[in-house]
């Protein structure tokens, strides 16, 4: 085959395959989704298993206790944040008055006498945040969320009652024994790098989420645990997440008390362990989990978020990494598992 050829043929099936990925987004998402929670479920029952009490449990049966657990959290969270959006909303038109004198303080500033025609500012932000918009997209953002969380939950627990007899069953399936612990290997390849990462990460978020919980009460801003628990899971999301996480507190503390100094000292003390954790602790404790180059991880985002919206966004990174896993198996295809890498290793 010539090289045009295999170039051509290459372009069509990713073509084929991104239109493959739109398109029955609403069947493979919950399907990968359950994927990616059996390889945590898998990791947390592994853990589950040094728990004094836990450790005469089953195997099957801790991976589904934690699944079980899951769904519990999931649940109150999804209920905490549709009662804290219906506060936030109700509490709003309190702000207006200071959203006003900041626009007037500001104008002064600039050496403008005459406030424009369209300049109020208060009535405007709060028609486009009040609760006839604000509230439907926070619950219709939940009710998809918890849709897909319940799929991917009932396609894990069906997993989970195979993933004892996958060796069993790969030995029966392949003809050759090394081809058989070749793909086994490649399973708990994918399962180490893909399960230590998010649990480090989930890990690593909830401490974000706690400090973060405690500057916000330090500073007052209204709704603390929302804000908090908000920025812990935005920064699930690479590079931007944590950017967008402290947007929304930020933009409170300023119209909650009517100050811009208020507002800085928000921004600075709600960005140093951001930045602590991003150009610190990430690098350094999950950089390597999932040896995906800055680039990559980049470019992954940008083409999950395209596919798929928040959620391919979410799940860009465990995503790509077992992509990469899978190219490096294949010696055609491996040179491209080494440039997605980040220290040419796979």
């Amino acid at each position: 085959m010539s090289k045009l050829a295999l170039v051509t043929y290459s372009f069509a099936l990713l073509l084929m395959v991104g239109w493959l990925l739109t398109s029955g987004q609403a069947v493979l998402l919950p399907i990968l989704v359950a994927v990616i929670a059996v390889y945590i479920l898998t990791t947390a029952a592994e853990v589950l298993a040094d728990v004094p009490g836990f450790g005469r449990l089953p195997r099957t049966a801790r991976r589904l206790l934690v699944l079980l657990a899951i769904l519990a959290a999931f649940m109150v969270l999804a209920s905490f944040i549709t009662a804290s959006a219906t506060a936030i909303s109700a509490a709003l038109p309190q702000y207006a008055a200071n959203l006003d004198k900041l626009q007037h303080d500001f104008l002064t500033y600039l050496g403008v006498d005459e406030v424009p025609s369209w300049a109020n500012l208060g009535e405007s932000l709060l028609d486009l945040i009040d609760a006839t918009t604000l509230m439907p997209a926070m619950l219709a953002t939940i009710s998809n969320g918890g849709t897909l969380i319940v799929s991917a939950a009932l396609y894990a627990v069906f997993i989970l009652t195979e993933l004892d007899r996958l060796p069993e069953k790969t030995l029966m399936a392949m003809r050759e024994p090394e081809d058989a612990e070749r793909t086994l290997e490649l399973a708990r390849k994918i399962n180490d790098k893909i399960g230590g990462y998010l649990a480090a990460k989930t890990l690593v978020n909830v401490i974000l989420g706690l400090v973060s919980y405690a500057i916000l009460l330090m500073l007052g801003i209204a709704h603390p645990a929302f804000w908090a628990i908000l920025i812990g899971l935005l920064n699930y999301i690479p590079y931007i997440g944590s950017i967008i996480a402290v947007f929304f507190p930020v933009t409170i503390s300023l119209i909650q008390f009517g100050s811009f100094g208020h507002a800085a000292l928000a921004l600075v003390t709600l960005m140093t362990p951001q930045m602590i954790i991003g150009y610190y602790v990430e690098p350094k404790y999950l950089g390597h989990s999932v040896n995906l180059s800055p680039f990559s991880v980049l470019l992954a985002l940008a083409l999950w978020t395209e596919l798929w919206g928040m959620t391919g966004a979410i799940l860009a990174v465990p995503l790509t990494a077992m992509v990469m896993i899978i190219l490096a198996e294949i010696p055609t295809t491996r040179w491209l598992a080494v440039l997605m890498s980040q220290n040419g290793k796979v």
